[in-house]
């Protein structure tokens, strides 16, 4: 078992007492040591058992097929242990070397020393489509709530002959939230862990499902027709947001109508302009005498007169459109709607 891998150290007395030095802690010989000049001797500071799990850690950031074969080490000694290299043996024989910081009294590691190579695993991730949760509306803005959602799926595969304990760590970020499983099995400040057992030749699976939810301001009054379209028919717009918007396109269409006809009219302006152009380099070279040149005299008249209607109906269309803008503008800031 893992408790046995340390089991050679049990017949090693302890010779000294910790205590701690502020944010440093030193150690105290029990028992009074005379070294001869120029020689030196090794002391044995703790020789107690401790607990050990054995575990696999697995991180696709680190390795993405296998795990890492890892000890949970715990300090269940009364005394601080240093940082440094730690050697592991495993039933007599030698596993692999890894390090550690330094363990309080009661606290905890988890000790990678060599890359388990009888367990697999397969990460994929799943991104599902945006949904829009809520459409509301308040002073000329449209407010929609999206939720985001993906799933990370581990295929683990245990070639090996005995059952191993698997601790996935999937890291922690901002704005997502765990959907399932409920909660991991251990939270740290930039990670979860999740504990898997994967038995001999039977697969298993993991899936890390996570939400996020976020808020989009869309400005009505910029916004083209298709995009409020588009929140129309959502599923969570409701029938008064729906109504509401329906109106805006209505108005939105009826200016765009207005603006229409104007630019029609000014376009036919700008044309008898050219065509009045045309008529005076042409009289220019008549003799007032000229019957042509009296048709070209009418012609113009005409679209003098054509030219004062179009006119005064541009300035009336200027009105309407400036009102119309206006009644938008009003029906946008009182209108707030959930």
């Amino acid at each position: 078992s893992a408790r046995e891998m340390l089991a050679g150290a049990a017949s090693i007395q302890s010779m000294a007492a910790g205590s701690n030095l502020g944010e440093l802690f030193r150690y105290e010989i029990a028992k009074p040591v005379t070294i001869e000049r120029q020689r030196s001797a090794m002391l044995p500071i703790v020789g107690e058992r401790v607990e050990v799990e054995k575990v696999a850690i697995y991180d696709d950031r680190v390795l993405a097929k296998h795990p890492l074969s890892g000890l949970r080490l715990v300090n269940s000694t009364k005394l601080d242990l240093m940082q440094g290299p730690v050697t592991v043996f495993e039933a007599g024989a030698y596993a692999g070397d890894a390090r550690v910081e330094d363990m309080a009294p009661g606290s905890e590691r988890l000790v990678s020393y060599a890359v388990d190579l009888d367990v697999e695993v397969n990460p994929r991730l799943e991104q599902k489509p945006e949904e829009i949760v809520s459409v509301r509306i308040a002073k000329g803005t449209l407010i929609a709530t999206r939720k985001y959602a993906r799933t990370k799926v581990f295929e683990i595969k245990n070639s090996g002959s005995k059952p191993v304990k698997l601790l996935v760590e999937h890291p922690r970020e901002g704005g997502w939230n765990l959907v399932a499983p409920a909660q991991a099995d251990e939270t740290t400040r930039d990670r979860l862990r999740f504990a898997v057992t994967a038995e001999p030749g039977k697969p298993a699976k993991l899936e890390v499902a996570e939400e996020q939810q976020g808020v989009q301001h869309v400005a009505l009054t910029n916004v083209d027709d298709n995009t409020i379209l588009f929140y129309i028919r959502a599923k969570a717009t409701g029938p008064k947001v729906k109504e509401a918007l329906e109106q805006v396109i209505a108005k939105k269409r009826a200016i765009e109508e207005i603006v229409r006809q104007r630019q029609l009219r000014e376009q036919e302006i700008k044309v008898v302009e050219q065509e009045q152009n045309r008529i005076r380099q042409n009289m220019a070279q008549l003799d007032r005498t000229n019957e042509l040149y009296a048709k070209y005299v009418k012609k113009f008249a005409e679209q003098e007169d054509r030219v004062e209607v179009l006119r005064k109906e541009i300035a009336e269309l200027l009105k309407q459109e400036q009102e119309a803008r206006k009644a938008l503008d009003e029906f946008l800031l009182t209108v707030t709607l959930d």
